[in-house]
This record gives C-alpha cells, sequence and structure tokens, in this order.
C-alpha cells in the first residue's frame, strides 16, 4: 500500500516538473500568425495605393508611369 502511494506521488511529481518546464509555444504560434497577416496586410495596402511608377523607374506594357510617358532606351524602358 505504501509503495502504490509513493508511486502516485512521484507520478503527480514528474507529470507537474514536466508542466512546468514545457515550452509554452501556443502563445508564440499565434502571434508569428498574427505578425505574418499583418505583414500581408501591410504588403497588399501598399500596392493598392501605389498608382504609378517614379520617374526613372522601368516600365512596360502593364505598368503606368505618373507622367503618363513610357520611353525606350536601349533594350529597356524608363518612366519619365
Amino acid at each position: 500500500m505504501k509503495l502504490t502511494c509513493v508511486l502516485i506521488v512521484v507520478v503527480l511529481f514528474l507529470t507537474a516538473c514536466q508542466l512546468i518546464t514545457t515550452d509554452d509555444s501556443t502563445g508564440k504560434q499565434r502571434y508569428q500568425a498574427w505578425k505574418l497577416r499583418s505583414k500581408m496586410q501591410n504588403s497588399v495596402l501598399s500596392r493598392l495605393s501605389k498608382r504609378c511608377d517614379e520617374e526613372g523607374t522601368g516600365c512596360s506594357s502593364d505598368s503606368e508611369c505618373c507622367s503618363g510617358r513610357c520611353t525606350p532606351e536601349g533594350l529597356f524602358e524608363f518612366c519619365e
């Protein structure tokens, strides 16, 4: 009987030690997901707010220059 009680106490003690020393990663994962979501939203918002390409940047048929002029210079085209 005493041996059974000792074994139960030892098992409870070891379980408690395991729970105390275990790294709680659930909160960290939630924070990382929130951080990634925020980063993606900022990226989408920055792309949506940019309406035209600045002077000197490369341009093509699917991009719009702020000046409205995309001029070829050698092999590439640049916004004026």
